[in-house]
C-alpha cells in the first residue's frame, strides 16, 4: 500500500514545473495590466514635426487621455512623432492625430538638396479597443504595449519546461534507466534550447523598433523557428558530418569497402544538399509567382523541420550514448548477458568480442571482490552460414579458458540479431530463475550499441544495466551513425507522424498569416 502511493505521489519536479509556470503566467498578466495601461503611437515622418502644434481628437471622452507628444525616432534612422496615451476608463475609441509633416524636397542642378522646406499636414486615424484592465489595444496595428515581452514570456517559459525535463533527463541516466522515451526527452530539450536561443536574439533585435511590433509579426517569427535553427546549427553541423565523413575514409582504409563503411559521406552530402536547397529556395522569393511561392514553403518548411528533428534526435541520441556507456552499475548482477557478433574463421572471437567477454568477466570479478557474490554469464548468439561454430560456443569455450566453470555459463546459441540475443537470452534466463521480477541482469557490448540495447530490453519489458566495451576510435563515429539508423528505423511510423504533423502546423501556420 505503502509503495502504491508512493508511487502515486506527484514528483517535485513536476510541481515545480507548474508552480513556476503558474507563478509566470501570473506575474506576466500583471504586468501587462500596469504596463498596457499606456500605449505610444510612432507616425512616420518625412522630415520634422513641432509637437507643439499636434493636435489629438477622440471620438469618445474619458476612455483614453493625451499623455505627451515628442518626437522620436525609430533604430537610428526614421524620424517619428509619438503619441503617448493613458486609459481612463474601458470601451471603443477611434482617435485622429493632426500634424505638420516639414521635409526638403528640391534638389540643384548638381543634383544637391537645396534648404527648401515643404510643411504638408496630415493626419492618422487609428481605433483603439480598452479592456477592464485598462490595458490600450490599438485595433488597426494589431499590437499594445509590452507585445514585444510575448516572446520574452514564451522564452522563460521554455526554460522552465528545459529545467523540469533535465531533472527528468538526468534522473534516468543516474538511475540506469535508458528508455526510448529518453532519446525524445533528450530532443525535445534541444529543440528548445535553440528555440530560447532564437526568441532572444530576435528580442535583442527587435528592441530598437518595439513600439511597432504586431501580433503579425510575433506569429510570423513562429514560421521561421526552423529555418533559423538550421541557420544557427548548419556549421556544426557540417563539421560534425566533416569529421565523420574523414573517419569514414580511415575505416574503408583499414576495413575494406563497404556501403555501410560510408555512413559519414553520404549523412554530409545529405546535409550539404539540404542547406543548399534551403538557400536556393529563399534566395529570391519575389521571382516567383504566388502558387510558386507557395509550393516552395512548403518544400522549404519539410525540409528545414526534418532537419530540426533528425538533428535534435541525434545530439540527444549522442548524449544518451555518452551517459549509458558512462554508467556505473551499483548494485550486484545474477546474470550477464553477452552480445554476439562476428568470429573468426577459427571459431576463436574477434577483437570486438573478445572486448565484450572480457568486460562482462571485469564486472563478475569486480562484484564478487565488492559483495562476494558470482553472476552467471549467458553468452549469446548463434551459428552463421560462414561460421565453424555458434558465437555463443566460441564465447563459452573463451569464458572456460579464462577459469569460468561450465555451470556457471548458460548458453544461448539461436539468435541471430541483437533484438533476438535479448529475446531468447531473456527466456533462458527465466528458466534458470523462475522470476525476472527480483532478478539484476546486465548485458555486454561494444559502446556504440549499449543505447540500443537498453532499448531492445526495454521492448521485452526487461530492466537491464549495460556494460559497454570499448573499441578503436576510427570505427566508433559510422557505427554510431548506423545504431542511430536503427533506432529511427525502430519507430519509423511514429518519428514520420511527429515530422509531418510538424511540418503541416509550420506551413498551416504560415498559410493562415498571409491569407
Amino acid at each position: 500500500m505503502k509503495k502504491e502511493m508512493h508511487k502515486n505521489k506527484i514528483k517535485k519536479r513536476y510541481i515545480f514545473c507548474i508552480g513556476a509556470v503558474f507563478i509566470l503566467l501570473v506575474s506576466y498578466i500583471i504586468f501587462l495590466c500596469i504596463i498596457g495601461r499606456n500605449y505610444t503611437l510612432s507616425i512616420f515622418l518625412n522630415g520634422s514635426c513641432d509637437p507643439g502644434n499636434v493636435k489629438v481628437v477622440c471620438s469618445t471622452e474619458n476612455i483614453i487621455r493625451v499623455a505627451d507628444v515628442r518626437e522620436g525616432e525609430l533604430a537610428g534612422m526614421v524620424k517619428t512623432i509619438d503619441v503617448e496615451f493613458e486609459s481612463t476608463d474601458f470601451g471603443d475609441v477611434d482617435v485622429t492625430v493632426f500634424y505638420d509633416d516639414q521635409y526638403d524636397i528640391e534638389y540643384n542642378e548638381n543634383g544637391q538638396q537645396k534648404s527648401s522646406p515643404n510643411v504638408e499636414h496630415k493626419h492618422s486615424e487609428n481605433s483603439f479597443h480598452v479592456t477592464m484592465t485598462g490595458l490600450i489595444y490599438n485595433r488597426s496595428a494589431d499590437n499594445f504595449n509590452g507585445l514585444w515581452t510575448i516572446q520574452l514570456f514564451g522564452a522563460a517559459f521554455m526554460m522552465i519546461i528545459i529545467i523540469t525535463c533535465c531533472i527528468t533527463f538526468f534522473q534516468k541516466a543516474r538511475r540506469g534507466d535508458f528508455t526510448y522515451g529518453m532519446v525524445a526527452l533528450g530532443g525535445f530539450i534541444f529543440f528548445l534550447m535553440v528555440s530560447v536561443i532564437i526568441f532572444v536574439h530576435d528580442l535583442i533585435i527587435q528592441q530598437s523598433y518595439h513600439n511597432i511590433i504586431n501580433l503579425w509579426n510575433v506569429l510570423y517569427s513562429l514560421t521561421t523557428v526552423s529555418n533559423v535553427f538550421v541557420g544557427l546549427t548548419a556549421i556544426p553541423l557540417i563539421l560534425f558530418c566533416l569529421l565523420v565523413s574523414i573517419s569514414n575514409i580511415v575505416l574503408v582504409r583499414r576495413e575494406g569497402f563497404h556501403p555501410l563503411n560510408l555512413l559519414g559521406v553520404l549523412l554530409g552530402l545529405a546535409v550539404v544538399g539540404g542547406i543548399a536547397a534551403l538557400f536556393l529556395l529563399g534566395y529570391d522569393p519575389y521571382a516567383f509567382s504566388e502558387a510558386e511561392r507557395d509550393i516552395m514553403v512548403v518544400i522549404s518548411t519539410a525540409i528545414s523541420f526534418s532537419f530540426c528533428y533528425l538533428e535534435s534526435l541525434l545530439v540527444s541520441t549522442i548524449a544518451c550514448g555518452i551517459a549509458c556507456v558512462r554508467y556505473k552499475v551499483r548494485t550486484p548482477m545474477d546474470y550477464i548477458i553477452i552480445l554476439g557478433c562476428a568470429i573468426r574463421d577459427d571459431g576463436t572471437p574477434t577483437p570486438i568480442l573478445r572486448g565484450r567477454i572480457d568486460r562482462a568477466l571485469e564486472l563478475e570479478r569486480e562484484q564478487y571482490k565488492k559483495w562476494e557474490k558470482h553472476a552467471k554469464f549467458v553468452p549469446s548468439g548463434g551459428q552463421g552460414s560462414d561460421e565453424v561454430v555458434s558465437e555463443a560456443e566460441c564465447m563459452k569455450r573463451y569464458l572456460m579458458e579464462q577459469g569460468i566453470p561450465e555451470e556457471q555459463i548458460l548458453k544461448e546459441d539461436s539468435s541471430v540479431n541483437t533484438f533476438q540475443n535479448m529475446k531468447f537470452s531473456k527466456k533462458v534466463i527465466e528458466e534458470d530463475a523462475g522470476d525476472l521480477k527480483n532478478t539484476g541482469i546486465a548485458f555486454s557490448t561494444t559502446n556504440y550499441h549499449v543505447f540500443r540495447g537498453y532499448t531492445l530490453a526495454e521492448k521485452l519489458g526487461m530492466k537491464v544495466k549495460g556494460l559497454s566495451a570499448k573499441t578503436k576510435l576510427y570505427f566508433f563515429p559510422n557505427a554510431f551513425l548506423r545504431e542511430f539508423i536503427g533506432l529511427i528505423y525502430e519507430q519509423k511510423i511514429r518519428h514520420l507522424f511527429f515530422m509531418i504533423s510538424g511540418i503541416i502546423f509550420f506551413a498551416s501556420l504560415y498559410f493562415i498569416l498571409m491569407y
